[in-house]
């Protein structure tokens, strides 16, 4: 309507992507002092307001104006959406510790089919009240939303057993303790497994999205209907196997590795039956129901690489010595978010060159490789490190490890038992841990078996009461 040209709007949709790779990292690394509440409401107000201010740029005239004004909003909308994915990730992480892939998963799913719906939605008040209607209707339901958000929640807070321990840290302790930061992540070397995976899978997914029915479904004459039934069967998938991987990632207490390999090989096999095959020597022919079977094979596994990354990035920052708290899952939640980002943006900016340059067919060969490189890079570093880690102490069983208490933020109580009897004191046999709340206790179990020194089980009992155990902080 404006008479932009395809590089004009293609600056106004990648404006967003690019500041959000810039921009999600330095929230995530400072939400702590922002506030996590604050982040919350604050983005969703003003990604409301810059929702509803998009309605109004029909009234702009065509030219400089409109594009710079256009521009704006995208910046002030990529902000707001930074604060509101960090802070959104960090409560659900301090409210659901034990189960931070599965809620993850459940708000993937959520947003999966919010961007199905959406464009349904807003086409219909689109037609009944013109292009203003759903921008104002929809931002302002989310500016009411930022008002009863602000009202109702709670800022997460340390448990007061974390505040105790903290105040017994002398000064020159505080100075020790490990601040989370962009650059410490960045430093972790197995973290790039994860973070790889993010820029790939979203790079990938881009890729599909703009290419998808110009390359491959215009080939199948089929009607605007059908169209958008296989674009939904994509996110559908993705949909339905987020929450899946979500929970075989809280029930593995080891590596999550593991199935980052395998959701890769799935969207791999995916761009391998969608044309990749007749580059790397065999022809598959692309037909409709293998068409249906790579798109489900696609959105799965995007789907795993999303959710695994998110766990496995956590793990390794835990693993790593940063606390479990909200200032690192912001963090985490802002790199997932800033890299996915860039993912977006080269994958809007290349992939139609590329397509145009060499075929549909040699990129998508492209993707496949990178999905292939990416799982091929993991499995052997599972070889080669994770399967050598094994219990020092050949005494040690993982029948010898008993948690007798849990609490809310992962503070387990964890009993190492050398008793060969039943009938022997547990007390006099037995040492007490108590695992505090800067590690992340379902995940460090394993690490404390295989990290414990070789026969140098010690009772360690507190002088006024002999018969008790002391906590080990």
């Amino acid at each position: 309507m404006k008479g932009a040209t395809a590089t004009d709007y293609g600056l106004i949709i990648g404006t967003n992507c690019l500041v959000a790779f810039i921009v999600t990292p330095f929230i995530g690394n400072h939400l702590d002092s922002i506030g996590v509440k604050f982040a919350f409401v604050t983005g969703i107000l003003g990604g409301g307001a810059c929702c509803l201010l998009s309605g109004f740029l029909e009234f702009f005239e065509p030219g400089s104006t409109f594009i710079t004004m256009s521009v704006l909003i995208r910046i002030l909308h990529a902000i707001s959406n930074a604060m509101t994915i960090t802070s959104t990730f960090t409560y659900t992480a301090c409210e659901f510790p034990t189960a931070v892939a599965k809620i993850f998963s459940i708000t993937r799913c959520v947003m999966n089919v919010a961007q199905l719906g959406g464009p349904i939605v807003g086409g219909l008040l689109l037609e009944a009240g013109g292009f203003m209607c759903p921008f104002v209707i929809f931002g302002a339901l989310q500016m009411l939303l930022a008002v009863f958000a602000f009202c109702l929640m709670t800022s997460p807070e340390q448990d007061e057993e974390d505040i105790d321990c903290d105040d017994r840290l002398s000064s020159k302790h505080r100075k020790k303790k490990n601040k989370v930061s962009v650059c410490g992540v960045l430093s972790i070397p197995t973290v790039w497994f994860s973070f790889a995976a993010f820029i790939v899978a979203t790079a990938c997914n881009g890729f599909l999205s703009i290419n998808l029915e110009p390359q491959v479904l215009r080939n199948f004459n089929l009607t605007p209907f059908y169209i958008g039934i296989f674009f939904g069967l994509r996110d559908g998938a993705n949909s339905l196997a987020s929450p899946i991987w979500g929970w075989i990632c809280d029930r593995n207490k080891t590596s999550v590795k593991p199935f980052l390999v395998v959701s890769s090989i799935f969207v791999a096999i995916s761009f391998l039956l969608m044309g990749a095959s007749n580059v790397v020597g065999f022809d598959i022919k692309l037909t409709l129901p293998i068409l249906v079977i790579a798109l489900c094979f696609n959105g799965a596994g995007i789907g795993g690489q999303q959710v695994v990354g998110v766990v496995d990035a956590m793990h390794e920052a835990a693993a790593a010595g940063y606390a479990d708290n909200p200032a690192t899952h912001g963090l985490i939640a802002g790199l997932w978010s800033s890299l996915s980002g860039a993912g977006r943006f080269v994958s809007r900016g290349a992939s139609g060159f590329l397509v145009e340059q060499f075929g549909f067919n040699a990129v998508s060969s492209i993707a496949c490789g990178m999905q292939v490189a990416i799982a091929g890079a993991t499995f052997l570093y599972i070889i080669m490190f994770e399967c050598s880690l094994v219990s020092r102490d050949s005494r040690l069983r993982s029948l010898s490890v008993t948690i007798v208490e849990q609490g809310r933020r992962r503070n387990e109580h964890v009993v190492f038992t050398t008793n060969s009897s039943p009938s022997e004191s547990l007390m006099n046999h037995s040492v007490h841990v108590r695992i505090p709340n800067t590690c992340s206790g379902a995940r460090m179990i394993t690490r404390i078996a295989n990290s414990m020194p070789p026969k140098k089980w010690n009772n360690y009992q507190d002088p006024a009461n002999p018969h008790k155990s002391r906590s080990i902080q």
